[in-house]
């Protein structure tokens, strides 16, 4: 007990409310975290809701040690004594004063006026010097600190309710191999840069006055740091961050889109383009790639879905060899087609397919299959399904769908002659 009256208590009751009031915030924040996270998780991204939740807890436990040093650490600062700044920045003024009075009353023709001024003015900073050492020493700035915690909490709770309700507001659902997502818009995006600026502003404001940068050379400080911060760093984020905007502002790429990127060899369904990053779902091998932004307006980038010039048609390439007759070929590609549509949704079965002799090659010639694909998702399934259909029917009207290649005999005399052999079956609009 002796404890607790003569040591904690007393402590307890010095600290400021500010840091009450933070304690509470935080409480309050710790035991709601998870019902947070998880609602604004069920607006974007269920994924994200560990991510959050443990940013969460990572505030709540900066605060409460804060919290636990302001009242662990003694001193003997009185609680309604002003800070050592305030007693600088007065001790400054007052200094200016004294000296200004002193030069008025050792001017020619001065009077008892001047010289109770100077007094006064002596006196003045006598008890702001004699104030200052009630102020002096290291004191921990548990105040400061918690008023920074709380700023940086509020600031990033209300940067994900903005976010969360813009979205609901001015998203689009799209649903994407059975799974559901409110996405960004160009509206919504527009929306939330907005809000950022205004509640970074605000929470940069409040922290500036939190520690005392109120001089014009300290605030100038303090812009000058963030700047230099900005652009030592611009080179990382900014180029990815505008193409994110661009990407989104445009609208011409959206969640569930199927685009293939020819350079770096990507076949794939966006899942969600986000603020430095675009999340791309692999058609081949069923895996997530991450793309840096400026990497889809840098680059090639080929949208497989129905644009204003019409539905998407996507195509297989056979190469057969010569001595087929063309009658033959089109009444073989057409069976090929229906066989491969049968109970098949993502083929357009009312469109007649376009059937073609692309290229006389030099032991083969190339015929193409053309069909209109409704769900772009199923490219490659339809690709496979063309494939093993051409290879079932390729006995039911005689033809071989092998492909004639070259080999090179060397005979006597260092002369070359050139054979045909098979090896390969089919081609198609890109590499599956």
């Amino acid at each position: 007990m002796e404890l607790l009256d003569q040591h904690i208590l007393p402590r307890l009751t010095n600290v400021e409310a500010i840091e009450w009031f933070t304690f509470a915030v935080n409480a309050l924040v710790f035991f709601f975290s998870k019902k947070i996270a998880s609602s604004y998780g069920q607006v974007k991204e269920e994924a994200k809701m560990r991510s959050r939740l443990r940013l969460l807890h990572g505030f709540n436990l900066v605060v409460f040690i804060a919290f636990v040093l302001s009242v662990a650490i003694k001193t003997d600062r009185l609680p309604d004594a002003p800070s050592t700044v305030v007693i600088e920045a007065q001790l400054e003024a007052a200094k200016k004063v004294f000296v200004a009075s002193e030069i008025a009353a050792r001017m020619e023709g001065a009077g008892e006026a001047e010289q109770n001024a100077t007094a006064a003015a002596r006196a003045e900073l006598d008890r702001l010097v004699k104030a200052k050492p009630e102020t002096g020493g290291f004191r921990f700035p548990a105040a400061a600190i918690s008023q920074t915690c709380l700023t940086l909490l509020l600031a990033y709770l209300l940067i994900h309710l903005a976010e969360a309700l813009l979205l609901y507001r001015y998203g689009k659902e799209y649903t994407v191999m059975g799974f559901t997502r409110r996405v960004e818009t160009s509206t919504s995006r527009t929306l939330e840069l907005l809000a950022y600026a205004i509640i970074s502003i605000g929470s940069i404001v409040v922290l500036v006055n939190v520690w005392d940068l109120t001089s014009s050379l300290q605030t100038t400080g303090l812009i000058g740091f963030l700047a230099v911060m900005v652009f030592t760093t611009k080179d990382y984020w900014m180029r990815d961050f505008l193409s994110g905007i661009i990407l989104i502002s445009s609208e011409r790429l959206n969640r569930g889109d199927v685009i293939w990127l020819p350079k770096d060899n990507v076949l794939g369904i966006i899942l969600e383009i986000r603020g430095m990053q675009t999340s791309i779902r692999d058609l081949v091998r069923q895996h997530d790639v991450l793309l840096p932004n400026s990497v889809l307006l840098n680059q090639r980038v080929d949208l497989y879905k129905e644009n204003p010039g019409g539905p998407f048609w996507d195509f297989v390439d056979f190469k057969v060899s010569y001595g087929t007759a063309p009658e033959m070929m089109e009444r073989f590609l057409a069976a090929v087609f229906e066989k491969m549509s049968e109970n098949r949704d993502a083929v357009d079965r009312g469109r007649k397919p376009k059937i073609a002799l692309k290229e006389n090659g030099d032991h083969a010639a190339r015929w193409r299959l053309s069909y209109v694909l409704n769900d772009p998702h199923q490219l490659l399934a339809v690709r496979d399904a063309v494939n093993l259909a051409a290879y079932m029917l390729q006995d039911e009207f005689g033809i071989s769908v092998d492909t004639p290649s070259t080999h090179v005999v060397t005979v006597r005399g260092g002369s070359e002659a050139s054979t045909s052999s098979s090896d390969a079956i089919t081609g198609s609009a890109s590499s599956s």
